[in-house]
């Protein structure tokens, strides 16, 4: 029974294991056995961490232990996740290797094969590289620890996992729209600098965008057929909710891709019924036009312009107008892994200067996708696309194959378009890009999941069994686990204890903590700024001497070089010089007399 068991899984493909000759049949079928164990266990084990992680990595914040409360806490349960996956995926590689296309592997190899080479190549710092910037933190190790978990989660191949997926994102919703509802009524337990509807995201454009994706996913949930009342009731009440929320923070993202996903779910609507899909290629012109409108409203043009254009979206095309130069004046290595803000003065272009004030500056191209190209250059924009492309070619062969309106299906594609169309806008602002890069993965491994004859390997009654697996396995990825966590605690460590020098420490300490492994530009920055506020000029000479042998574009930096009084001529001419480089079209910068 167990031997041909295993024969059905080997013909269809789900378990390409290589065993040695000279064996006997039964001695097979017993390694047979346990390496398949071994990658059910190690599945289920896996799959609990990453179902996890959405909600953690969304709600984690720590405002009492570190300078920045929102990105770092959360960038070490994605670290420490992605470390894991990897120990697990290490032990059952025989049984799992084979379950994702060979082509996916490769792109998303050379992705990280590329991020190496540019942190190596790019000449830009290697630790802000490495970590990111303070308050983005979108460096190597992030994209690294994306990528990981995105093959992770295309490797589960489970229906019910994808399923539950969503449900997750749905119920990280419920205490982040609980939260907002709270601060919306000044009643924010937490001194905030800024009283707003932010809940754990840091910026009512993120929490915007992150109400918005949740919106989509609990409006299809609730409008699916067979759906309990109560449960109807509790998903619209959610989504009414949010999207007044929504509307409260005055952020539009929301809004707009609220609208998109619905778009998309409606035409599943459409589509799965017999008396409406004499309506689909209508319903798909109306969707591109609608599409076009809001394309001409973001250059102000069109009757939808006065409900998205404004101000902050003529500010987003300065930002994407230097993140394309860096890309094509940088067109292979890039400027360096999220060191977007030291090139943003020089590359900005005149009218950016001076459109509001030359002090109108960014550290992000406020679209994903030129933050990538910006940071690695082409190769690296082109196999992240390549990697969404998987994910759209996934979607599109469950759309041919499946007429009927599968609410799940329908809830992963609709959020995973908005989530695109935000990317475009918006920053990866990890506690809402976490799910982006979560359902990637969900829509290729869901592909693979309700292919025909595509049924789980083990009965349930040899699910029992799972048990009888050494606890070696739990011990790797509690290990990973750890390693990972280790990694990302660095800089969290150093903003901590930055943190507490501000407090408590002097001018002295804040310099002292600033140079600690794992600190950033900023802190430096701010320990400079407050080493001239205090007088102490020989100080602050030392702090710019750290600031430019670190961070050689530090702008800052320039500028109190040209005007310390320890400088010498010739110090404050380089200084100049410098300064008009990285910002051609600043009429501030002047030579001093």
């Amino acid at each position: 029974m167990i031997l041909a068991h295993f024969v059905r899984s080997s013909m269809m493909g789900a378990c390409k294991l290589t065993l040695p000759d000279g064996i006997s049949p039964h001695t097979k079928v017993s390694l047979l056995y346990t390496l398949l164990m071994q990658h059910e266990v190690t599945r289920k084990r896996l799959s609990t961490m990453l179902l996890v992680l959405g909600p953690v990595t969304t709600l984690a914040i720590s405002p009492s232990s570190s300078f920045d409360p929102i990105n770092l806490v959360k960038m070490m349960f994605v670290s420490g996740t992605s470390f894991a996956a990897i120990a697990f995926m290490a032990i059952a590689w025989r049984s799992l290797g084979t379950r994702l296309p060979i082509g996916l592997w490769i792109s998303a190899g050379f992705f990280v094969f590329w991020l190496t080479m540019v942190m190596i190549v790019s000449g830009a710092p290697l630790n802000q590289q490495f970590w990111g910037t303070f308050g983005r933190n979108n460096g190597y190790l992030a994209y690294f620890s994306l990528i990981v978990i995105l093959l992770s989660v295309a490797l589960q191949q489970k229906k019910n996992f994808y399923h539950k997926l969503v449900e997750a994102l749905i119920l990280t919703a419920i205490p982040t729209t609980i939260y907002a509802l709270v601060q919306l009524v000044g009643r924010d337990p937490i001194a905030w600098s800024v009283n707003a509807p932010f809940a754990t995201l840091g910026n009512i454009n993120f929490s915007s965008a992150f109400f918005g994706l949740a919106s989509i996913s609990a409006t299809i949930l609730a409008l699916a057929p067979r759906q309990a009342l109560g449960i109807r009731i509790i998903l619209i009440s959610l989504a009414v909710t949010d999207l007044y929320i929504i509307l409260e923070t005055g952020s539009i993202q929301g809004f707009m891709i609220y609208v998109a996903g619905m778009g998309v779910a409606g035409f599943f609507v459409v589509r799965s019924h017999k008396s409406l899909r004499l309506f689909q290629i209508p319903y798909l012109i109306l969707g591109v036009t609608g599409l076009l409108l809001t394309s001409l409203a973001l250059k102000n043009i069109g009757p939808l312009a006065r409900f998205v254009f404004g101000d902050t979206i003529l500010f987003r095309f300065d930002y994407w107008y230097a993140g394309w130069a860096m890309t094509i004046n940088n067109p292979i290595f890039g400027v360096g892994l999220d060191s977007y803000g030291d090139w943003y003065r020089e590359l900005r272009g005149e009218i950016a200067t001076l459109r509001t004030t030359p002090e109108r500056i960014t550290n992000t191209a406020h679209n994903i996708y030129l933050d990538i190209s910006a940071s690695g250059g082409f190769p690296l924009i082109v196999a992240y696309l390549i990697l969404l492309g998987y994910a759209i070619r996934a979607a599109w062969k469950i759309v041919l194959r499946d007429q009927s309106f599968n609410p799940y299906f329908v809830a992963l594609l609709s959020t995973w378009i908005a989530y695109l169309i935000q990317a475009a806008i918006s920053i990866n602002q990890i506690g809402v890009g976490i799910w982006g890069w979560l359902f990637t993965g969900a829509l290729i491994g869901y592909e693979m999941a309700t292919r025909d004859g595509a049924e789980p390997l083990l009965s349930n009654k040899t699910r029992g069994e799972l048990a009888q697996i050494p606890a070696g396995i739990a011990l790797s990825g509690i290990l990973g686990f750890v390693s990972g966590v280790v990694i990302a605690f660095i800089p969290f460590h150093a903003d901590a204890r930055f943190k507490e020098s501000l407090q408590f420490g002097s001018v002295v300490d804040q310099f002292t903590q600033a140079k600690s492994l794992g600190s950033t530009a900023f802190h430096l920055e701010l320990a400079l700024d407050a080493a001239l506020k205090a007088g102490e000029v020989e100080l602050a000479d030392q702090i710019t001497a750290e600031l430019l042998a670190r961070y050689p574009r530090d702008f800052m930096a320039w500028r109190v070089k040209q005007a310390l009084v320890s400088s010498t001529p010739e110090e404050r001419q380089e200084a100049y010089l410098r300064l008009r480089q990285m910002d051609p079209y600043n009429p501030s910068i002047r030579p001093l007399e």
